[in-house]
């Protein structure tokens, strides 16, 4: 089903909360568990702006009489202090079980002139049971919410959105770029104190160390410089000095086969980035994790990558 709140007459505007069943299972003992897809998205003149997506499951257990009802609650929140849009999934039956998801944007965060309601599975039942409208209580507490900053395929030549670099050439055949330098700016400044992640894929093609024992340097202002090294990974806060840099050491020294097979990214190569929006950061790369620190009270806006030849698609 979806719940779609619109800002202009037209309906060219719009805020789309969908719930979708992925997978209906029935288990032991008549218990019933439902996978499915929570979705968010902002729709402007039919081109999806900004859109955060997961999975979840929830298990009903059967009555006494032994039916299972699969009672499932909905609820969508404006937070305007914060620029949120949370929409929350949550088991009826289980108040242990649910799902939040939300977007964070200036563009949206007014209150909509109406709401649409599409339901387009015969398989369920949906009923409204409370008004449209409600004030929050005073001692309501927004979630965390996690977006996403930078979301590009390099399907065909063409830099995507807000991605610039003075030395790319493109590959054709494996669908990348291959770089020295690279900047991507993000779909809107990170606010303050909100949980981020940030994914991509890099593989170094060579490892003349740009500076000191550094490969390359992915830097993201006022968050940090996060740096591969010849034998390990290391990440330095935004104006830290020497003594505050994390460092994270591997097995053996790196090679291009840890991060290429058969012209395709391995999983070594997958590098993410996640803040928690209270100043914990965990970076992935290598298989490996490094946690570190940074400033939560900042805002970022793009990262810039910094290093000898490597193959990047974000």
């Amino acid at each position: 089903m979806l719940f779609s709140y619109y800002f202009d007459s037209e309906k060219t505007h719009l805020l789309n909360c969908r719930f979708n069943v992925l997978q209906f299972t029935e288990k032991a003992e008549g218990v019933v568990e439902i996978m499915f897809s929570s979705e968010i998205s902002e729709v402007l003149n039919g081109v999806t702006k900004k859109k955060e997506s997961t999975v979840g499951t929830f298990s009903f257990p059967p009555t006494p009489e032994g039916q299972t009802k699969h009672d499932i609650d909905f609820t969508r929140v404006r937070y305007a202090d914060q620029q949120k849009w949370i929409f929350t999934v949550l088991n009826n039956k289980n108040s242990a079980e649910k799902v939040v998801v939300g977007l964070v944007s200036s563009t949206v965060n007014k209150n909509p002139l109406g709401q649409d309601i599409y339901h387009d599975d015969e398989e369920f039942n949906v009923e409204l049971k409370a008004n449209n409208l409600s004030i929050l209580e005073d001692s309501y507490v927004p979630p965390i919410l996690t977006q996403t900053l930078a979301d590009s395929l390099f399907d065909q030549p063409g830099y995507p959105e807000r991605f610039s670099s003075f030395t790319a050439t493109y590959d054709s055949s494996a669908k990348n770029y291959t770089v020295k330098d690279f900047r991507q700016d993000f779909l809107e400044e990170i606010p303050t104190q909100t949980g981020f992640k940030i994914q991509l894929d890099i593989a170094p093609l060579e490892f003349t160390p740009v500076s000191g024992e550094r490969i390359f340097d992915l830097t993201i202002p006022q968050l940090g410089r996060i740096s591969l090294l010849k034998s390990g990974l290391e990440y330095l806060i935004q104006d830290g000095l020497t003594n505050d840099t994390v460092r994270l050491s591997f097995d053996s020294a790196v090679k291009v086969s840890d991060f290429l097979a058969n012209d395709a990214f391995t999983d070594k190569a997958k590098m993410t980035i996640e803040g928690d929006g209270l100043g914990n950061v965990t970076i992935t790369y290598y298989g490996q994790t490094l946690i570190g620190t940074y400033d939560p009270t900042k805002t970022f806006l793009y990262m810039d990558f910094k290093g000898a030849y490597a193959g990047v698609i974000l």
